[in-house]
């Protein structure tokens, strides 16, 4: 089947679905792990829920007082990266480095079902008020799913991946932006399965996008120039930036009238002051180094600050008009806007602070005898009788269903109908039973090649006479070319004369730009010391370093890019621990070079490591345990 690039279509088969999002295997009775906390759909009484890593457990904070009010203990998932989601009913519970998810009833925090998406890949999952879904970015697979038993309901949607995205907006469409076509999706996500509710044209296809979901509708940006795209139910409004927007980051989700777009490489940001309406476009430089998207919220932009354990408040102009302090969150500090409150999460640390609308902070005591406002000791978690029932698989091959094609956003002649052609190797064959025009290739197609002859053919021009010698027996008379006795033998067709053309050699694959930081420059740049390295693991686009130094007695690890995306924004990520305390140094997020560095205290004591990046993560066990 041809995609094309104003109407997403599904697909007759579900390809690499079964090994990312397949449902297998039973899980732990009980729950997961560390890292980004992700969007979380508005509960109806304010509260939303944190992640601490070191205590391995979920909170529920009440906005209003800082007050931690729940505890869920979870267990298996110390030092891990996890990502929560929720909504009135569930709090979803999604373990970045296993896979595993888990979806807590916040009724009786009891789980309530579970399921097993795998650690390959970018598997992401995205709820709304009543639907979820699960995101196979890298395929280009859709499913829903059950918010409550995380069961699949209906047909998957094959999408050309890779996939941007994945949020729910106010009005329950799910966005993702398809780059491969140049287009942003709005999805419908129902008991029936994932559908394409429409399709807006942003960029010609191929080009780098980031997304950031509204509240009704999408903000789309060609990082290849200087476009801003906001895709709403009424169409698109197309707006130019200041700066060009190479490398440039946005939260995954935006709430409210004001969004900011983090321009790194510009060291700048860019505020839109009424994004669906394509209001003013402002842009301020960035005071300090970041390495994360700035958070708008109540009409001010939070910039959070890495290296400092800050978060710097601008109005849109770039007016500092305040500063946020958690030394406790330096390297670790997490900014997510939910219920109408912006809460900065330190998942490292007991650290929290929720802002209200007013601008005022209220810290979060995450741990019993923390500072700020903590509460009871958590939940034990639930098992055996009360462990949920495991999810059946479902069919390996279902078929999808023929979506409306939706109209295309310039009018253009329909093309006639063309036979079908037999399938090759590496095609996607149409469902069976499909009829109609031959779905339009993109606008700006080039025409075929005319296929090449093997070989120059000698021609004579028109009404003149061939040079070839009629055939005949006799033998040629005597040249240089050809000894006298040899008769030239007979044919029916002359043999062409020239040679074959030497085909041309395929053209020098660019060499990938190196890496200009060294493992040893970054540690030592931190915390000084003279590190050297002791270990390291490859993945695909990267290397993971473990280094240590004998003055300082801290083990240091840095993931450094490779390859293509070296100079590019990309999700990368390390991960340092040690084996006797759990304690745990994280570092990820869109990086040009390197994640890290991450620092632990652990002379004599056992260590590993582990990173990753865009699709591909590695792992050591314990070593250097001197």
């Amino acid at each position: 089947m041809t995609w094309g690039r104003t109407a997403v279509k599904s697909r007759a088969r579900i390809g690499g679905w079964g090994t990312a999002v397949l449902i297998t295997g039973a899980l732990a009775a009980t729950l997961l792990g560390s890292g980004r906390i992700g969007h979380a759909t508005e509960a109806s009484d304010g509260s939303a829920w944190l992640w601490s890593r070191t205590a391995s457990e979920v909170a529920r904070v009440n906005p209003d007082n800082g007050q931690v009010e729940r505890r869920r203990k979870v267990t298996d998932a110390r030092g891990h990266r996890v990502r929560l989601s929720q909504n009135d009913q569930n709090l979803l519970i999604h373990d970045l480095e296993t896979g595993r998810v888990s979806s807590l009833n916040l009724s009786g925090l009891g789980l309530s079902g579970r399921l097993n998406v795998g650690a390959r890949g970018d598997t992401h999952l995205a709820m709304g008020a009543t639907a979820a879904a699960v995101i196979e970015r890298t395929s280009g697979t859709v499913r829903a799913l059950d918010p409550a038993t995380l069961r699949p309901v209906g047909t998957p949607l094959q999408l050309p991946g890779p996939l941007v995205g994945g949020e729910f907006d106010d009005d329950g469409r799910l966005w993702v932006a398809v780059p491969q076509q140049g287009t942003v999706a709005a999805l419908k996500i129902s008991a029936q399965g994932a559908a394409v509710a429409r399709t807006d044209e942003v960029a010609e296809p191929g080009r780098d996008l980031a997304l950031s979901v509204l509240d009704q509708g999408a903000l789309v940006l060609d990082r290849g120039g200087r476009d801003l795209v906001v895709a709403t139910g009424d169409g698109t409004r197309r707006i130019t930036a200041p700066v060009p927007l190479a490398g440039a980051m946005v939260p995954e989700r935006t709430h409210g009238a004001l969004a900011a777009v983090t321009v790194p490489a510009a060291g700048s940001v860019v505020t839109l002051g009424d994004v669906e309406k394509g209001g003013p476009v402002l842009s301020f430089p960035l005071a300090d180094p970041v390495q994360e998207p700035v958070v708008p919220f109540a009409g001010k932009v939070y910039v959070p600050v890495r290296e400092t354990g800050q978060v710097r408040v601008y109005d849109p102009a770039g007016r500092q008009t305040g500063a946020l302090s958690m030394p406790a969150g330096r390297g670790d500090l997490e900014l997510q806007v939910r219920e109408g409150n912006l809460f900065i999460n330190a998942p490292g640390s007991a650290d929290a602070q929720v802002v209200g609308t007013d601008g005022r902070a209220r810290k979060v005591g995450k741990y019993p005898n923390g500072q700020g406002k903590g509460g009871d000791r958590p939940v034990a978690p639930g098992g055996g009788e009360n462990s949920p029932p495991l999810i059946p698989a479902p069919p390996v091959e279902p078929v999808f269903p023929d979506l409306p094609v939706l109209p295309p956003s310039r009018e253009e002649p329909e093309e006639p109908e063309t036979p079908s052609e037999p399938s090759t190797p590496g095609t996607t064959p149409s469902p069976p039973g499909r009829t109609g025009p031959t779905p339009k290739p993109p606008r700006k197609s080039v025409p075929p090649v005319p296929e090449m002859p093997s070989a120059r053919p000698t021609t004579s021009a028109p009404g003149t006479k061939s040079p070839t010698p009629p055939r005949s027996t006799t033998p040629r008379p005597p040249s240089t070319s050809r000894p006298p006795s040899t008769p030239r033998p007979p044919s029916t067709s002359k043999p062409p004369t020239s040679k074959p053309p030497t085909p041309k050699p395929p053209k020098p694959t660019p060499k990938p730009t190196p890496n200009p930081y060294t493992p040893a420059q970054v540690c030592n740049a931190s915390s000084g010391g003279n590190y050297y390295v002791q270990r390291s693991v490859g993945f695909s686009g990267g290397r993971v370093y473990q280094l240590y130094s004998n003055s300082t007695k801290k083990n240091c690890a840095v993931t450094m890019k490779t390859g293509a995306n070296v100079g590019k924004g990309t999700n990368v990520w390390v991960r340092l621990q040690e084996k006797k305390g759990g304690e745990v140094g994280y570092d990820g997020g869109t990086f040009k070079y390197y994640a890290g560095p991450v620092f632990v205290n652990a002379s004599g004591i056992c260590v590993r490591i582990s990173g990753g990046g865009s699709g591909a993560s590695v792992s050591t066990g314990w070593a250097n345990c001197g």
